[in-house]
C-alpha cells in the first residue's frame, strides 16, 4: 500500500512540474478598429528575460504590466506551492484586416520557453462595444433589424443552424451546428426547442453543458457567439427535406430608457437595467437529397463515403469443436453508424452464431471504424476456405460504387480430442443437427390457382343459404316419408291390402298344383280362397261381410266395369258349385283357373290405391330438382379464356428469374378481376425478388385476408417483417380473444362455410335417427345438439372471416419514410416517422389524408399516397 501511495504522489508531483513549464497567451479573435483590447501572457513559474515584439499593425497603448500570483496548499501533511506570472498589454489596431502576431519568449526555471503565435481579425469601427445599435449589413449572414418595443432588434440576438452542405445523396453525412449570436447580455433561456430532423438519422455529437461565448465576426459586426448543439445527419429518403426551425426564449438584460428629468453626477454610477424576454428561431432550411445511382452491387452495405476493409481470425490455429471468430473491420469516413454487416458464407460444417457489432466513431460522427465479429465453431477437421467477402460502398467524391474484398480466407482445423487425458477416442461419425445454411422465401404456387371473381365468396352467398335451406326441406320431407313408412308398418288392413295380390298368386299357384294332380275338390277350394281372399284383402271387406252384393257395391265405388264384376262373381259361383258337385271336366277346371288369373290381373290394374308415400316421393323429387336448379343457377365459372396461359407464362418467367416479366403476367390476371390467395402469394414473391419489400408485404397480407391459413404466405411474411426498420410493440389483448382469432384463422371463409353445410347435414341425419331409430335415440339426440352447436360456430367463423376479407381497414406504408402528423394538413406537427413496410390500421379519412393507428395504440394522420390499402 505504501508503494502505491508513494507512486501516486510522485506522479502528481511530476504532473505539477510538467504543468509549470509552459508559456501561454490569451487574446480576442475579433476586435474593432477603434477598440482597446488586452493581450495577456502567462507563465506557470518564475519568468525571466521576457521578450515580445508587437506587430507594426497595432499600437501598444499600455504595458507591459507584470503581475504575480502565488498559492500554497497542504494536503495530508504535504505542502505544495504554485507560482505564476503575467505580462499584460493594451493594444489598438491601426487598420482593418486579419493579422498574425508573433509569440513571446522567456526563461522559466532556467529553461527557455515560447508561446504560440496568434491571429486577430480587425473589423470596422463602431461595432465592438455597441449594445443596441442597428447594423447596416442585411445579407444572409444575419437577420434584418426590426424595431422592437424592448429596444432589442432581431439583429442584436439571433440563432442559426449551419449545414456544411445542402445538396447530398441518400446516406451521405451532413454536419449541422446550432449557434447563438448576441450583442446584449443574456441572463438565461426558456422553452428551448431544438430542431427535429424528420427524414434524417441524427446523432448529437456535441452538447455543451455550459454555454461559452467567443467573439466572432458576422457580416462585419462583432457578436458573442456560442455553440448550442452539433449534430451528424444522414438522410434516409430522397427528395427535398425541410428542417423545421428551432426556437427558444432568451432572457435579456437591457438598459432602461433615459429619464427626461435632470440627472445628477451620481446617476451615472447606478444604471437602470431590466430583464426582457425575446423569442428567437432559426430559419427553415431545405436539403436536396438525391437517390443513389442504380446498379448497386449485391454486396452494397449502405455505406456512403470512403472506406477500407480488413479481416482477421481470432485464432491462428484451432481444433474441431473449439470456438473462434472472424472479425471484419470497415473504417474510413462517411456514414459509419449506418453500415450493414457484410455477408460471409461459412462452410456448411461451421456452426455460426449471431453477429456482434462494435463501432468507434470520431467526435464529428463521420469518421471511425465499425467491427463485425462472426463467432463460429467448426464441427469437423480439415482445411477450409471461406469465399472472399465482398463489401461495396458508394464513393460520393468519385460518384461511383466501389467494392472491397478480403480475398479467400483459409483456416486449418485440427482433429482435437473429445476426451480427457487417459481416455480412449472412439472412431465414428459425429452426428449433427441439420442447420439452415441460408434463409429465403418459399417458392411460388404452380398448381391450380383457384381463381374467382373479386369479392365472390361461398360464405354468406345465395348458394350457401340455398343449400342450407335444401337440407332443411329434405329433412322435413324424409321425416314425412319415414313417418308414413312407420304408419304403414303398423296398419294391418293396409298391409293386407298391399299383400292381396301376393297371397292370391300363392293360392293360385297351389290351385294349379292341385289341377295337375286332378284333385278336383282341393283345386276348387283353393281357387275359391284365392278369389275371395284377394277381394277381401284388396277391398278391405271383412270375411264375415263378404257377399256378392257387398263385393259388387264396393267394386262399383272403385270404378270397376260391371262386366269385370260379373266375371268375378261368375268365377265365385263356379267354384261354389263345383265344390258341391265336383263333376266338371278337366278342361272346365283349367278354363276356370285361367279365367281367375285374368280377372285378378285386371282388377289389380283397375283398383286405384294412391297412397301418401307415392305423393311424398313425387314431392321429394320436385324439391331435389329445384335444389339442383338453384345450384346450377348460382354456380360461377371462374376460368376464363387465356387466364390459364397467363398463369403458366408467369410461373415460367419466375422460374427463369425474369421477375419483372412474371410480375407483368400476374398483374394482367389481377386486371381481369380474378383473385385468389395463391395469385396474391405469387405476386408477393415476385415483389420480394425485385427487392420491393413493402409491396411484397402488401400482397402477402392480401393473400392471408383471403386464406388466413396459407402457410407459405405466413412464412414469407415473417421473413419480410424481419427486414422492416420500425419495431412497434403490440398492445396485448384478452387471451380468449386471441384464442378465438387463432381458431378462426385456421381456415378460410369458404372452408368454414362448407364445414357449416356438412355439420348441418350431419345434424339432420342424427335428428332423423333420433325420431325414427329403433335404438340409440338418446345418444343420437345428444350428438345432434353437439354437432349443431359446432355448426353455429363454423357459421359465425365463416361470416366473420368473410367480413375480415372484404373490409378495408388496414394498410402498408409504401413510402420509404412517412411523416405522421398530429392533424391533417401541412399545419399539423410531425409526431413520429414510419418507414416502408410497416402495417397500420385505418380509422378515418379526410381528403388526401388518412387517420391511422399503430399496434401500440399511437395515432396520427398521413398522406394517402404514402400508404396502400390491403
Amino acid at each position: 500500500m505504501r508503494r502505491i501511495t508513494t507512486t501516486l504522489l510522485l506522479m502528481m508531483c511530476g504532473l505539477v512540474c510538467f504543468a509549470q513549464n509552459s508559456l501561454t497567451v490569451e487574446a480576442p479573435k475579433v476586435v474593432s478598429i477603434d477598440e482597446t483590447f488586452r493581450v495577456i501572457f502567462t507563465a506557470d513559474g518564475k519568468l525571466s528575460d521576457f521578450n515580445w515584439t508587437c506587430s507594426q499593425d497595432f499600437t501598444i497603448a499600455w504595458g507591459p504590466q507584470k503581475g504575480t500570483m502565488s498559492s500554497t496548499s497542504i494536503v495530508n501533511g504535504k505542502r505544495t506551492s504554485v507560482h505564476s506570472e503575467t505580462y499584460t498589454y493594451l493594444l489598438q489596431a491601426k487598420k482593418e484586416g486579419t493579422f498574425t502576431l508573433p509569440g513571446a519568449s522567456g526563461v522559466i526555471d532556467k529553461k527557455e520557453y515560447s508561446s504560440r503565435g496568434f491571429t486577430i481579425e480587425v473589423v470596422a469601427s463602431g461595432s465592438g462595444n455597441a449594445q443596441n445599435t442597428q447594423p447596416a449589413v442585411t445579407d444572409d449572414s444575419q437577420p434584418v433589424s426590426e424595431p422592437s418595443a424592448t429596444g432589442v432588434s432581431a439583429s442584436d440576438v439571433f440563432m442559426k443552424l449551419y449545414l456544411n452542405k445542402t445538396n447530398v445523396v441518400k446516406g451521405e453525412p451532413i454536419m449541422a451546428t446550432l449557434k447563438l449570436y448576441t450583442k446584449v447580455d443574456i441572463g438565461g433561456f426558456e422553452n428551448i426547442k431544438f430542431p427535429i430532423f424528420n427524414g434524417f438519422w441524427s446523432k448529437e455529437i456535441d452538447t455543451p453543458q455550459n454555454v461559452e461565448f467567443v467573439r466572432e465576426n458576422v457580416g462585419g459586426e462583432i457578436y458573442n457567439s456560442a455553440v448550442l448543439r452539433k449534430y451528424t445527419l444522414i438522410p434516409q429518403q430522397s427528395g427535398q427535406i425541410v428542417i423545421e426551425p428551432a426556437e427558444m426564449v432568451c432572457l435579456l438584460r437591457v438598459r432602461g430608457a433615459a429619464s427626461a428629468a435632470p440627472r445628477s453626477v451620481f446617476d451615472d454610477f447606478f444604471d437602470n437595467y431590466q430583464t426582457v424576454r425575446k423569442r428567437i428561431e432559426t430559419p427553415e432550411i431545405k436539403v436536396n437529397v438525391s437517390n443513389l445511382p442504380a446498379g448497386a452491387p449485391a454486396s452494397f452495405g449502405g455505406g456512403v463515403g470512403s472506406f477500407t476493409m480488413k479481416s482477421a481470425f481470432s485464432k491462428d490455429s484451432l481444433n474441431a469443436h473449439e470456438a473462434a471468430s472472424l472479425t471484419i473491420t470497415v473504417s474510413g469516413k462517411g456514414n459509419i453508424s449506418m453500415l450493414e454487416a457484410p455477408k460471409v458464407n461459412f462452410p456448411p460444417d461451421f456452426e455460426v452464431y449471431d453477429i456482434k457489432m462494435t463501432e468507434k466513431v470520431s467526435a464529428d460522427g463521420v469518421s471511425g471504424s465499425k467491427t463485425f465479429e462472426y463467432p463460429f465453431i467448426p464441427r469437423s477437421h480439415g482445411e477450409f476456405v471461406i469465399e472472399p467477402v465482398n463489401y461495396s460502398y458508394y464513393d460520393n467524391a468519385q460518384g461511383k460504387y466501389n467494392t472491397m474484398t478480403t480475398g479467400e480466407l483459409k483456416i486449418a482445423v485440427g482433429k482435437g480430442s473429445d476426451v480427457d487425458n487417459g481416455g480412449v477416442v472412439m472412431s465414428g461419425i459425429n452426428r449433427q443437427t441439420v442447420k439452415n445454411l441460408a434463409e429465403d422465401i418459399r417458392y411460388i404456387t404452380t398448381g391450380d390457382p383457384g381463381l374467382k371473381k373479386k369479392g365472390l365468396f361461398f360464405a354468406g352467398s345465395l348458394l350457401f343459404y340455398g343449400i342450407i335451406a335444401l337440407i332443411v326441406v329434405l329433412f322435413f320431407v324424409f321425416s314425412a316419408l319415414l313417418k308414413a313408412a312407420a304408419a304403414r308398418r303398423h296398419d294391418i288392413v293396409g298391409s293386407k291390402n298391399r299383400k292381396a295380390n301376393k297371397m292370391a298368386r300363392t293360392r293360385l299357384r297351389l290351385a294349379g298344383d292341385y289341377l295337375k294332380q286332378n284333385l278336383d275338390s282341393a283345386y276348387y277350394e283353393e281357387l275359391h280362397k284365392a278369389v275371395l281372399g284377394y277381394v277381401s284383402d284388396k277391398l278391405t271387406i271383412p270375411v264375415a261381410d263378404l257377399s256378392k252384393d257387398k263385393i259388387s257395391e264396393v267394386l262399383v265405388e272403385r270404378g270397376v266395369d260391371q262386366e269385370l264384376i260379373d266375371e268375378l262373381l261368375s268365377i265365385v259361383d263356379a267354384c261354389e258349385f263345383a265344390r258341391y258337385a265336383p263333376e266338371s271336366a278337366h278342361e272346365a277346371m283349367e278354363s276356370h283357373y285361367n279365367h281367375a288369373v285374368k280377372v285378378i290381373s285386371e282388377l289389380e290394374g283397375k283398383v286405384k290405391n294412391n297412397t301418401k308415400a307415392k305423393k311424398g316421393g313425387k314431392v321429394a323429387m320436385v324439391i331435389l330438382l329445384a335444389g339442383l336448379s338453384i345450384f346450377t343457377s348460382s354456380a360461377q365459372v371462374s376460368g376464363q379464356e387465356g387466364v390459364a396461359g397467363l398463369w403458366s407464362q408467369a410461373n415460367s418467367a419466375y422460374g427463369e428469374t425474369q421477375y419483372q416479366n412474371a410480375l407483368n403476367y400476374y398483374q394482367m390476371i389481377e386486371g381481369e378481376g380474378l383473385v385468389s390467395a395463391d395469385l396474391y402469394y405469387n405476386i408477393g414473391n415476385t415483389y420480394f425478388k425485385l427487392e420491393d419489400n413493402p409491396h411484397a408485404i402488401l400482397y402477402y397480407e392480401k393473400a392471408l385476408k383471403i386464406d388466413p391459413a396459407h402457410k407459405d404466405a405466413l412464412n414469407n411474411l415473417s421473413i419480410c417483417n424481419s427486414l422492416i426498420l420500425d419495431k412497434i410493440e403490440v398492445v396485448p389483448e384478452f387471451i380468449i380473444v386471441t384464442w378465438i382469432r387463432q381458431v378462426k384463422y385456421l381456415f378460410s371463409a369458404n372452408v368454414w362455410a362448407w364445414l357449416t353445410v356438412a355439420l348441418v347435414f350431419v345434424t339432420a341425419l342424427l335428428l332423423l335417427l333420433f325420431k325414427f331409430g329403433r335404438s340409440g335415440r338418446k345418444v343420437s339426440f345428444v350428438f345432434a345438439c353437439i354437432v349443431f352447436f359446432f355448426a353455429i360456430c363454423t357459421f359465425a367463423f365463416s361470416i366473420s372471416a368473410k367480413s375480415d376479407a372484404v373490409k378495408v381497414d388496414e394498410a402498408i406504408v409504401i413510402a420509404p419514410v412517412a411523416s405522421i402528423k398530429s392533424s391533417p394538413g401541412d399545419a399539423g406537427k410531425s409526431i413520429f416517422v414510419l418507414h416502408e413496410g410497416t402495417k397500420v390500421s385505418i380509422l378515418d379519412d379526410l381528403g388526401e389524408w388518412r387517420k391511422i393507428e399503430l399496434s401500440d395504440g399511437r395515432q396520427g394522420w398521413v398522406l394517402d399516397n404514402s400508404i396502400e390499402e390491403i
